[in-house]
């Protein structure tokens, strides 16, 4: 027997709903406005727009190495940031 009761928590989720939101369009707005700053700070390879770990929209910032997460804020325009590393971002194949 299951020790805990069933529950179901499954949302519907639609990316065309959620895009339509006006706060999708407000952080695109603080992105832009911010992208510039974030990417000459040293170690940022590259900035987007996603979810943070909890579904709210944020500002993704995506990193060299782990070194570069102390120089980035937690928080941009009112939306969350989430830091990614993804090493060298080399957009040319070798």
């Amino acid at each position: 027997m299951n020790d805990f009761p069933y529950e179901d928590a499954t949302m519907p989720y639609s990316p065309e709903e959620h895009a339509a939101t006006n706060s999708s369009s407000e952080i695109a707005r603080v992105k832009q406005a911010h992208e510039q700053e974030l990417m000459s700070i040293d170690g940022v390879e590259g900035v987007g727009i996603g979810q943070n770990r909890i579904g709210e929209d944020a500002i993704l910032v995506y990193l060299r190495d782990e070194g570069a997460k102390r120089r980035i804020p937690a928080i941009i325009g009112g939306y969350p940031v989430e830091t990614h590393i993804t090493g060298i971002i080399d957009a040319l194949p070798k």
